[in-house]
């Protein structure tokens, strides 16, 4: 056995499997421990994998690997602290032994059998604090005198004496089934346990002090503490986090916010903080997973009380009404009178918004309905009011919206989107820096310039950038104004951690504008998020015109992105080393590819990659495909219950896409079949009920997926699932198996 010295100091530099096997070897200390302070077996799981989690973001912080045991055990005790508060726990006197022992129990009754089981766990809670603790540790796995003095941080001979004591209370024949009873609640009797602590693992890209994932740059282990804080429903550890650097309630990862995982787990006195502390998910890349989308959770899920305090929270910052909704499917559909009618009876609506934060401008400009900016201003409509991610009306002129886009007009909507924008200015918009910059308007520009210099390098609202909007409709001129001014064309903004002024010229295919971004110092390989680099990007909207783009672009050292990369320029990558492999998506799209040669060359130059794999983001990911390249990793180190970070197995993606060969050479190496991932909240057998797939739910109830998992959360259950979804001949499979609604 490795030594604990050695296996903390490998975890503490990053290496997880080196933490699985600290999880491994203290996992029944933990559980036993906090058993012995909560006398409930279900909350002592919940106490000790919080600590787990807790600890390892904290792992940095521990100086002395060889004070692992006691560091951690007050961990725990942190955290059974917090679930006792209120809570008295039961228990049965020790006087009553002999009733419970006697010659008339028949331990082939097994409602007895459980009964006294029980009984014998409140025994062990009658037991004083110091010998309840050293009972239960010393039964729940056997663990050494030696071991449990180094965890409770007391001498070996202390552990003896008190171990003494307490089997003296203890008659012979209920040592026994102290004894067996413990083992049975020992996380060690399986490897759920462990596997449930390991769901969330931090990215690589997070392993910096110097992490972006928005636009402010935060420490990106700091970040990770945070979210596994909030899994956790650690209140306390994130009030500290925060007073170190208050924007890390801010900090993304695939969109997800430290608010994200709070909701998602119910801990509303963790939302709370975070809200008080200005989380803000309207900050979400293309508001793809805002305030609406936290909603439904809360909804779905029933955590009232966190959906509580989002609705006053967005009620108080864009003044959410739910009954907006109502107004803005009819402005939707361009049904006037039912507008009219709605405003008639509830006439503040004018001014509310939805859960985005769209006002009945945003929608009226969205739609294109010059008659109804006109009737809402009338009625008091602010023209300037920002929705949650901080586009006023004038905005979403210019840049539209993720949600409703060109193609869900009617035939006869305006096209000219300058003509909404100009409309807007006519009627009192704000005719801010972003607006002249996109109309490349040099003499309003200069103007504020003038009045405020520091407007070149300031962010609007919705967090883009003068030099951006400029770019963007090729607007030299302008851009060269900005750029004198000290404009930075790499400043972080929206979607573009590294700029976006650069990727928006080449989009546009506006040569001189790239030009003359590039020679003041512009990154030719900056990307904008699900969009690509500059380089896709002009190949994507100008195929017939792109190269002089291009060669202008690798000029300035641009680099071919992975998502573009045939099978044998993969292969060339591999065999010369060059940097696209380290690109975050290489292997993702390589595993796309599902190419058993490029598999080959793979194992061949970089085996070393193997260890890496693991699906690439919270929904999908690529999956190996073919069944001998599979295995061919797999005998070559990849691991099938590797999660990503939120906890999802390649095993949930075969699931998903109904590949039962792939599913069951998964299972043959050893995958958890019973794996449970944080953002749905299920297992591979919840993810085939959730895509309907009937053939896959029948494989893998045949290899024994229990379709009652997860027990603690019954809407992410095979059965919510294949109800929610409509998937009737999978809900009655699931319910010949025994699962209940």
């Amino acid at each position: 056995m490795e030594p604990l010295n050695a296996l903390v100091l490998r975890a503490q530099s990053g290496d997880l499997d080196a933490y699985g096997a600290v999880v491994r070897r203290f996992q029944d200390m933990a559980v036993g421990y906090a058993y012995a302070v909560l006398g409930d077996f279900h909350l002592a799981e919940d106490a000790a994998q919080e600590a787990f989690i807790e600890a390892y973001s904290s792992l940095s912080g521990l100086r002395e690997p060889a004070a692992f045991p006691g560091w951690f055990r007050r961990i725990v005790f942190k955290h059974c602290d917090r679930l006792t508060r209120g809570r008295r726990v039961p228990t049965v006197p020790l006087e009553s032994i002999p009733e419970m022992t006697s010659s008339d129990f028949d331990p082939a009754e097994a409602l007895e059998r459980s009964e006294m089981k029980d009984r014998v766990l409140r025994v062990i809670q009658a037991l004083p604090e110091r010998e309840r603790a050293v009972t239960t540790l010393f039964y729940i796995n056997g663990y050494s005198q030696d071991e449990i003095g180094e965890f409770l941080d007391v001498p070996a001979k202390t552990v003896k004496s008190r171990l003494h004591t307490a089997r003296r209370r203890l008659r012979e024949r209920m040592i026994d089934m102290v004894k067996e009873r413990l083992h049975e609640n020992a996380p060690s009797r399986d490897s759920r346990f462990a596997d449930r602590v390991s769901r969330m693992i931090q990215p690589e890209s997070m392993k910096t002090s110097t992490y972006r994932y928005g636009v402010d740059e935060v420490d990106g282990n700091e970040a990770w503490a945070l979210m596994c804080a909030c899994a956790a429903g650690d209140a306390p550890r994130v009030q500290t986090i925060l007073g170190k650097d208050p924007r890390l309630v801010n900090a993304q990862y695939w969109y997800q916010f430290p608010i994200h995982i709070a909701v998602r787990e119910g801990h509303a006195d963790v939302v709370r903080l975070l809200l008080e502390a200005g989380a803000d998910p309207g900050q979400s890349r293309y508001t793809y997973n805002s305030w609406d989308k936290l909603l439904a959770v809360t909804k779905d899920r029933g955590h009232k009380d966190a959906q509580a305090l989002l609705e006053a929270a967005i009620k108080q910052r864009f003044n959410y009404a739910p009954e907006f909704e109502q107004l803005k499917e009819a402005i939707k559909s361009r049904d006037r009178a039912q507008v009219e009618a709605i405003l008639k009876g509830h006439p503040e609506l004018v001014r509310a918004s939805d859960a985005l934060g769209n006002s009945s401008l945003h929608w009226a400009v969205l739609t294109r309905q010059l008659s109804l900016i006109d009737r809402f201003l009338e009625l008091g409509a602010d023209i300037n009011t920002q929705r949650a991610d901080g586009q006023t009306p004038a905005h979403v002129s210019i840049n539209g919206d993720y949600w409703y886009r060109t193609r869900n007009l009617t035939p006869n909507s305006i096209r000219n989107t300058w003509a909404i924008t100009g409309y807007l200015l006519a009627k009192g918009a704000y005719y801010t820096m972003t607006i002249a910059a996109a109309l490349g308007d040099k003499e309003r520009v200069e103007e504020l310039l003038r009045e405020d210099p520091g407007l070149a390098k300031r962010l609007d609202s919705g967090r883009g950038s003068p030099l951006y909007y400029a770019a963007r409709f090729g607007y030299t001129h302008v851009v060269k104004l900005l750029l004198d001014y000290g404009a930075d064309p790499n400043m972080p903004e929206d979607l573009a951690p590294r700029g976006r002024a650069l990727f928006e010229a080449a989009a546009g295919n506006h040569l001189e504008t790239a030009r003359l971004l590039l020679e003041r110092g512009a990154d030719p390989n900056a990307e904008v998020d699900s969009s690509g680099s500059c380089l896709t990007i002009v190949d994507a909207k100008h195929p017939e015109t792109c190269r002089p783009m291009q060669e202008l672009l690798r000029q300035y050292g641009a680099i071919t992105p992975p998502w573009v990369l045939s099978v044998e320029e993969m292969k060339a990558a591999l065999r010369e080393g060059a940097a696209v492999i380290d690109h975050e998506q290489f292997l993702h799209e390589l595993l796309e590819k599902a190419d058993p040669e490029l598999i080959d060359v793979l194992l061949k130059e970089r085996p070393d990659l193997v260890r890496r794999l693991t699906l690439t983001d919270i929904w999908g990911g690529s999956c190996p495909r073919d069944p001998g390249s599979l295995r061919k990793l797999l005998d070559h180190g990849f691991d099938p219950n590797r999660p990503n970070w939120i906890g999802r197995t390649f095993l949930h993606r075969a699931a998903e896409r109904g590949d039962i060969e792939i599913a069951r050479i998964l299972l043959e190496y050893g995958a958890d079949i019973d794996a449970v991932e944080l953002e749905s909240g299920g297992t591979p057998l919840a993810a085939a009920a959730r895509e309907g797939q009937v053939e896959m739910v029948r494989f893998l109830i045949e290899r024994g997926a229990d379709p009652a998992v997860p027990t603690e959360s019954p809407w992410a259950t095979p059965l919510a699932w294949a109800e929610k979804k409509g998937h009737r001949e999978i809900a009655d499979i699931l319910r010949k198996h025994g699962a209940k609604a």
